[in-house]
């Protein structure tokens, strides 16, 4: 896929104290979206592709990213920054105890020398996300947006399923976010989180593999349970048309349309950065 540009011709580079910076970080790539906040308008969207194996590779990408984009050179009211790991840790908020976060991360992780544990509070979820970043990747991320707040990239796909689902409490919704190599899985009945894991896979069989098993295991309904499919997956991808084989309910994700979109992101699918495009306020 190529490097995207979506700029609205309404930004204004005199007025971002009123704007929102949201940006992804992946071994995929940067991305990041800007938000008018008055006006409740994306206007910005930006993507530039890594193709990476490991996170210690990501220093560098980054860096190079951020001083070629001359966005990044002005002052924000907020920014938020997405982080994707696998290697993180779900705890609920009655059994975490200050100063443990090394013990739940590395419980069933595999810890490396040279990164930094970070934990968010997903509010609406319950519990604590722990998870590691590496050591140089954080310094340099702390040292350019000091008034940033790092998040695990779970967070918007959790919290705001979580958030969109008050109105229906019986509904269960199963929602994947695409990655090159891996993809996000969160459950969700009503407003409780049942399940958030990241699976990695080499094609369409190990997708459908774990999301089938996934469905058996919970005893999800494969008549009633919505899937809805979030991240840079073509709507003629082969592994869409498995599911709906299987899941009678499956779609592609749509934007909220509590915000505005920029006439130019309609050169992409909705479904493609529905997590960036959500981070805000999505508590």
């Amino acid at each position: 896929m190529r490097d995207i540009c979506f700029i609205d011709k309404t930004f204004d580079n005199t007025q971002t104290l009123t704007y929102h910076l949201s940006i992804l970080i992946s071994l995929d790539g940067l991305y990041f979206s800007v938000l008018d906040i008055p006006k409740g308008k994306y206007m910005i969207l930006n993507g530039h592709h890594f193709f990476l194996k490991r996170p210690r590779l990501l220093l560098k990408n980054v860096r190079e990213v951020i001083e070629l984009e001359e966005v990044f050179s002005y002052n924000y009211k907020s920014i938020e920054i997405l982080y994707a790991t696998n290697k993180f840790t779900l705890v609920p908020q009655v059994f975490y105890t200050r100063g443990s976060l090394d013990k739940f991360l590395w419980f069933n992780n595999d810890q490396e020398r040279g990164y930094n544990v970070i934990k968010n509070l997903f509010p609406k979820a319950g519990c604590l996300c722990i998870f590691d970043i590496p050591q140089n990747l954080s310094d340099y991320l702390a040292v350019k947006f000091p008034r940033s707040v790092i998040r695990h990239s779970l967070f918007p796909l959790v919290e705001f399923a979580l958030k969109k689902n008050l109105s229906s409490l019986q509904r269960t919704q199963v929602h994947l976010n695409f990655f090159r190599e891996s993809f996000e899985m969160v459950i969700i009945n009503g407003v409780k989180l049942y399940c958030a894991n990241i699976f990695r896979y080499k094609n369409e069989k190990d997708i459908l593999y774990h999301v089938l098993f996934s469905f058996d295991q919970l005893k999800l309904p494969a008549d009633s349970t919505e899937l809805i499919l979030h991240g840079q997956i073509p709507q003629v991808a082969p592994v869409y048309h498995l599911f709906k084989k299987y899941v009678k309910l499956t779609s592609f994700a749509r934007l909220d349309t509590a915000y505005q979109y920029s006439y130019t992101f309609s050169q992409l699918p909705e479904h493609y950065f529905t997590s960036l495009l959500s981070v805000y306020k999505c508590e």
